[in-house]
């Protein structure tokens, strides 16, 4: 299915251009093409608001990228590297995030609802209204993240310090 992958290549290189209404235009034309965009680097785009969902996108790189009110439901992120990315209000419920790197990350009214964070880096993390609902974040790394005002009702918390004060900055 050589028309497939050409399909997604289409649909990366309007992505690593910044072409986000093109990209969902075209996501929006091509619903059965499965992306894969495991490995691929797209640190310090801006993607804000692209379609994304189903997505499978392991060890992807999206450090420093603006991802903010992107759609990644029921994406497969495991690995992958948001270090210092802006995710403000991205949907990211029933992901599979295990061993993501999100330190620094913006996450101001993400939804993380069912995701799978197991061992995830969060330090640094900046959790105004973020939604951890029922989210698994077994073992995951919160130090010095701001957690304060976060929803982790019903979340799997054990192995981390969820509960543990944050420091003050001065």
């Amino acid at each position: 299915m050589a028309g497939v992958s050409g399909n997604q290549e289409d649909g990366f290189k309007l992505l690593a251009e910044g072409k986000v209404k093109e990209f969902n235009s075209w996501r929006m034309k091509n619903l059965i093409v499965k992306l894969d965009f495991a490995g691929r680097d797209l640190a310090g785009k801006n993607i804000s608001g692209a379609f994304l969902n189903g997505v499978v996108a392991d060890k992807a790189n999206f450090s420093r990228a603006n991802i903010a009110g992107a759609n990644f439901v029921q994406a497969s992120l495991n690995g992958a590297n948001f270090e210092g990315a802006d995710l403000a209000e991205a949907l990211l419920m029933y992901t599979e995030m295990k061993e993501v790197n999100l330190k620094g990350a913006n996450l101001t009214k993400t939804n993380l609802m069912w995701a799978n964070l197991q061992n995830a880096d969060l330090t640094g993390s900046r959790m105004s209204k973020t939604v951890f609902v029922e989210a698994n974040l077994q073992g995951a790394k919160v130090s010095s993240a701001d957690k304060g005002n976060a929803y982790a009702k019903y979340a799997k918390l054990d192995g981390t310090a969820w509960l543990e004060p944050v420091a003050e900055k001065h």
